[in-house]
This record gives C-alpha cells, sequence and structure tokens, in this order.
C-alpha cells in the first residue's frame, strides 16, 4: 500500500509539472501577442490644396517596429514619387502598382515627395507598415488631399540668397529657392573666380562640378543650400546662374549677386555661426496641442529673428542664445527657421527644421483591471485505508503564496486550473 500511495505522489507532482509548463507556455504566447501589434506609422499630407501638376511633401512617422522595417506607400492614380530624405538605396518604385516601398533602419520619421496629377479633384492615399516580425501595419493619419486648378502659366522662378560680406579662405552658406520647374530641373551656379564649391543638401550624385561651373538636378526640392570657400583675395564679386525647367526653358536666377570678401586676420569681426542647436534632429515630430521648444547658441552677440514658414514670429536682441516654445502649432509640416544677424557687420547664419505637427490620438478607454487575490488551490488527495492497518500520515505539501495575475492572463490561468483538477479527479476515479 505504500508503494500505490508513493507512486500516486509521484503522478500528482508529474500532473502540477505539466500544468506548470502549460502555464509558462500559455504566458509565452500571450506575451508575444502582447508585443506584436505595437508599430505605428502616422502619414501627414499638405493641410491646403495642391496645385494640380506641383510637387509636395508627405511625411511618415514611425515608430516600434524593431531593428528594421519597410514602409509600402500606394500613391493614387496619376502621382509620381520624386525623391525623399532617405537613402536613395533604400527605396524602390514598383511602377505596375503605384506602389513606393521605403527601407527602415532605424529611422522614426521621414519625408517623401511626389508630383499631383493634372487633373484636380480629392484623392486618397494608403499604406502599410511591415515590422521586423513581418506583421503589417496600416499606416494612420491623413489619407485624403485635395488637387485644386493649376495657376495659369505660373512661370518657373529661382532666388539666391548670399551673406551680405564673408571674410578671405572662409565658407559660407548660398541658399536656392526654385518653383514651378515641372519634375525635373535644373540649377547651374557660377562661382566666382577664386571660389571653390565644397557640397550641398542635395544627394552628391545630383551635383556636377566642372571648373566654376555647378550643376544641382533637382527632383520636386523647393529649396537647397550649398557651401563654397571664399579666395584668399579681398573684393566684391559677382555670382550669376540659370533655372533650367523641364522643358528645357532657361531662366536667370534672381535675388542676391554680389558678395564682399573681407581681409582675415587683424581685429575683423569672425564670421556670425550657430555653434548648437537643439533638438539636434532636422526633422522633430509632435502632436497637435503638445509643446516644442527650439534653441540655438551662436559664436557672437546678435538678433535673432524666428520664422516659420517664412513668417516672423519672435524677435531676441543683442543676444548669444535664445530660445522660442510654441504650444499651439496646428496640424501640419513647417519650417521653423532661426536667423541670427550681427548687426554692426551685417554677417548672418540661419538653422532650420522641418517641424512636423500630427493630430493627437484618441483616448483609448481604460479596461478595468481584475484583482485576483488568490489562485485556487485543489484539495489534498487523500486515499481511504482500512482502520486495522495504520497508514503513515502524508506530509503536507506547503500552499505558495498567491500571485496577483497580471490583466489579460485570465482565460490562461482558468485553462490550466481545470486541466489540473480534471486530471485529478480522473486519477481519483480510476483509483
Amino acid at each position: 500500500m505504500k508503494n500505490i500511495t508513493t507512486g500516486r505522489t509521484k503522478q500528482v507532482l508529474e500532473i502540477s509539472g505539466i500544468s506548470l509548463l502549460l502555464f509558462t507556455v500559455i504566458l509565452a504566447m500571450m506575451s508575444g501577442m502582447a508585443s506584436a501589434g505595437s508599430a505605428t506609422a502616422t502619414r501627414t499630407l499638405p493641410a491646403e490644396p495642391v496645385s494640380a501638376g506641383e510637387p509636395f511633401r508627405v511625411t511618415i512617422e514611425v515608430s516600434d517596429y524593431g531593428t528594421i522595417g519597410k514602409v509600402y506607400e500606394t500613391l493614387p492614380e496619376g502621382f509620381c514619387y520624386l525623391t525623399s530624405t532617405l537613402d536613395p538605396g533604400s527605396v524602390k518604385v514598383m511602377g505596375e502598382t503605384n506602389t513606393v516601398e521605403f527601407k527602415l533602419l532605424g529611422e522614426t520619421s521621414f519625408i517623401y515627395t511626389v508630383k499631383a496629377p493634372d487633373d484636380e479633384g480629392t484623392y486618397t492615399f494608403s499604406g502599410i507598415l511591415k515590422d521586423m516580425d513581418k506583421i503589417e501595419h496600416k499606416i494612420g493619419g491623413d489619407t485624403e488631399i485635395e488637387i485644386e486648378e493649376a495657376e495659369e502659366e505660373a512661370e518657373p522662378t529661382a532666388t539666391r540668397t548670399l551673406p551680405e560680406e564673408v571674410f578671405a579662405g572662409e565658407s559660407f552658406t548660398v541658399e536656392i529657392e526654385a518653383s514651378h520647374y515641372g519634375i525635373f530641373g535644373d540649377v547651374v551656379e557660377t562661382l566666382p573666380e577664386g571660389f571653390v564649391y565644397e557640397d550641398s543638401t542635395l544627394d552628391p550624385g545630383r551635383v556636377e562640378v566642372e571648373d566654376n561651373t555647378v550643376e544641382f538636378s533637382l527632383e520636386g526640392e523647393p529649396s537647397f543650400t550649398y557651401t563654397v570657400e571664399a579666395p584668399d583675395t579681398e573684393g566684391t564679386y559677382t555670382f550669376s546662374g540659370i533655372l533650367i525647367n523641364e522643358d528645357k526653358d532657361e531662366y536667370d536666377i534672381e535675388g542676391d549677386t554680389e558678395i564682399v570678401v573681407g581681409e582675415r586676420g587683424g581685429e575683423v569681426t569672425p564670421p556670425t555661426n550657430i555653434t548648437a542647436w537643439n533638438p539636434v534632429e532636422a526633422v522633430v515630430n509632435n502632436t497637435e496641442g503638445e509643446s516644442r521648444t527650439f534653441n540655438i547658441t551662436v559664436n557672437q552677440t546678435v538678433d535673432i529673428s524666428w520664422q516659420i514658414n517664412g513668417t516672423e514670429v519672435q524677435t531676441n536682441e543683442s543676444v548669444t542664445e535664445a530660445a522660442y516654445t510654441n504650444t499651439s502649432a496646428v496640424v501640419g509640416t513647417w519650417n521653423v527657421s532661426a536667423i541670427a544677424t550681427n548687426t554692426t557687420t551685417g554677417l548672418s547664419d540661419r538653422h532650420t527644421w522641418i517641424w512636423s505637427v500630427t493630430l493627437a490620438p484618441t483616448a483609448a478607454t481604460p479596461t478595468p483591471a481584475v484583482n485576483i487575490t488568490s489562485t485556487p488551490t485543489p484539495p489534498p488527495l487523500v486515499t481511504p485505508m482500512p482502520t486495522s492497518k495504520p497508514s503513515p500520515s502524508p506530509t503536507p505539501v506547503p500552499t505558495p503564496t498567491p500571485t496577483p495575475a497580471s490583466p489579460g492572463f485570465e482565460t490562461g490561468l482558468a485553462f490550466v486550473a481545470i486541466f489540473a483538477v480534471a486530471y485529478l479527479l480522473l486519477f481519483r476515479k480510476r483509483g
């Protein structure tokens, strides 16, 4: 009889082990299901109607997709993909479905440029985010865009902005703004003698340099900057250039043409430079109603003009650092610029962020947590024994202190408990 009791005790322990194993498996499965589906993607389209045939930008924000992910954007019929802020090697265009694949390696946002069709109307975008586990998530945010009738015979234009003065041998930045040139265009800049081209904000593969002529290939960009080094000889120098539209028509670049190169050394005031800024990212993201602060630090005392899409919103006079805070931006994509100007020399420097503001997510109604205060423990199994033969008293198994179960796992716990109790009852019946 002692052997029978020992055998049954062993089987009870085996049943308990099986129950614990099942609970662990179910817990792991539920945990995996909880982590899946946490990735998100949001699209932001222009809030105002876009003119037919004109390029515009689309912002995509992503999160929690793992170390690698892919965004698939299906463009409406008639829309043409042009370029993006991602590396060209990370973008694949599938023309048969007008779908663009963007490969992500840790990016939290990117911007791509498309050309609107020639027909006015309302068009719908769609897309998915595929996380590192190949799980697909629908892209939220904006889906519809309004295309309005194009302006009559809008002429292509390009404008150059130069600093008023630079110093011999110093590097400085030139800004070019261009519009209405079509899907593709070219800016050809002729640098003054002695100036040396260094780099630009465009992809290097789209820049050709031959002597003092630099050709920039545009793919829908409304603006870009390039950096050159001034010569060692002081004096006044003249820039010239043309914009070539998609029909190969040429237009003179307007704006600044002359720049003064001053003597280097002595007590000459150094160029005005913004030496630090925050956020450090070029593209920043917020939801509507959130507060966002922009900071810059300058290497000398300056006046600072803060602008949003070219409109001044704040000024700071005679400072070396300043901050601008906005708590009322509406949904859209905004260019936030800080322009630092030395009022004595007239020299200035600019830093620009692309600020994407999206709709705040709708607050979900919280699900009340189920407070499980204890876990049912089946009563110990006692086998009836004849009164004439004393049997050894079973050693009581200590009952573990109950631990509250995490909300959402009630089904798994119930399943394990039912399995264990049913198996014990079946075993008892057979005994």
